[in-house]
């Protein structure tokens, strides 16, 4: 009789001690960079940096690497004169985590657009399905007090979900950091100083482009009544109300597929929209105005190259104007609002143009003049505003 239970004592004590060997490889392994996260967390810190240079009132624009690569943040500046920054990183974060950062860089009187990817709405809490790789390593190698933060539950799958290579790894990258490795157009230092992608232009597209127009998205299959992203926009709605802070939303952009104009996809879009409007959160255009033909992306689905992004902003533009210089919380918009109109309308054509002071500045002192075709710019931007005053 005590030989088996001398082998049952045996299991017991070999089991906690193994899973007491994965635990501290595990905590050993909190906040030791890794090679696989690397693009993804200094995107944040760059981004961190700009949000804290930037005054207030500003606009945030949140999302993943669709709104990188899709939104320009320093197109929508030189048009509007208002500061904007685009706070958008890999998918692979989640919204939980994308509406973190928010919070970090957003302060009273700012405006978040939210433009995720469909997918993203139904990420939640961190599952043991579908859950990416790349969001358990970011948060085990890059932000461990964002771990620390995670609900019991939520933890014991970041930790079921760390593989033992990826602790091994960790362990070996203690003494001996991996070596960076080239990422091609996925380089921090090709991200200028409103937080957007560059080095995508339409001539530098891959040669392979053929998966593009295979890849499907969830629009078109559906998202649940009560999408799981909600409950983290909910919050974030929440605390972004009690200081004054506005949230948008907007739809990403998509390479377009026949089945995006079904009725499934309609019932998917219209989900994102009743889901915000419950929460007060204005949804701008239509999901359909971000389905754009393939020729307009460069590597991936979702990525539009940069052409085609300024194409895109500067149809988004005229739709966020009236949300950007209404800011309830803030009158200084308002005023800020006159001062574009005066801009806009000043018989000296040597100031207009964009609207930021020190390129207004350098056409001034260079005495550079605008062509006649810029009177009927200055009306146009004239019938844009005046309502706005």
């Amino acid at each position: 009789m005590n030989a088996p239970w001398r082998y049952f004592a045996g299991l017991v004590a070999g089991f906690f001690l193994v899973f007491g060997a994965t635990v501290a490889a595990f905590y050993l392994n909190l906040g030791v960079p890794s090679r696989l996260s690397s693009w993804a967390f200094q995107l944040a810190q760059k981004k961190r940096a700009l949000a804290a240079q930037a005054s207030s009132p500003k606009l945030l624009i949140v999302g993943g690497s669709a709104t990188l690569f899709g939104i320009s943040a320093k197109e929508i500046e030189c048009e509007t004169g208002y500061r904007s920054i685009n706070l958008a990183n890999h998918a692979a974060l989640g919204p939980t985590y994308m509406l973190r950062e928010a919070q970090r860089a957003a302060k009273s009187g700012d405006t978040v657009l939210l433009a995720f990817e469909y997918e993203l709405y139904d990420f939640g809490k961190v599952e043991r399905v579908g859950t990416d790789s790349l969001q358990v390593d970011y948060i085990v190698s890059r932000d461990p007090d964002f771990f620390r933060s995670l609900l019991p539950m939520e933890k014991w799958n970041v930790f079921m979900l760390t593989p033992n290579e990826r602790l091994l790894q960790g362990l070996e990258n203690r003494v001996w950091p991996e070596a960076p490795r080239d990422m091609g157009v996925y380089d921090v230092r090709y991200v200028n100083d409103w937080g957007d992608q560059t080095h995508h232009a339409e001539a530098e597209r891959p040669a392979q482009r053929n998966s593009i127009a295979q890849k499907k998205s969830c629009l078109s299959s559906g998202l649940p009544k009560q999408p799981k992203a909600f409950a983290s926009i909910k919050s974030f709605c929440e605390w972004a109300q009690a200081r004054q802070i506005r949230v948008l939303a907007t739809y990403p952009n998509l390479c377009d597929q026949p089945e995006y104009h079904l009725p499934t996809a309609m019932r998917t879009a219209k989900t994102i929209r009743d889901s915000f409007s419950a929460l007060n959160v204005p949804v701008i255009g239509d999901y359909t105005d971000s389905l754009l033909p393939v020729e307009q992306f460069f590597d991936s689905h979702y990525h539009l190259t940069e052409e085609a992004a300024v194409a895109r902003t500067r149809r988004l533009i005229p739709q966020l104007m009236s949300f950007l210089f209404r800011c309830p919380c803030d009158n200084s918009t308002r005023t800020r609002a006159r001062v574009v109109y005066r801009r806009t309308i000043s018989d000296d054509p040597s100031t207009f143009g964009s609207f930021r002071s020190r390129q207004v500045s350098q056409l001034h002192a260079r005495g550079r003049k605008r062509e006649n075709s810029t009177y009927a710019h200055k009306i146009e931007r004239h019938r844009t505003l005046m309502p706005l005053l």
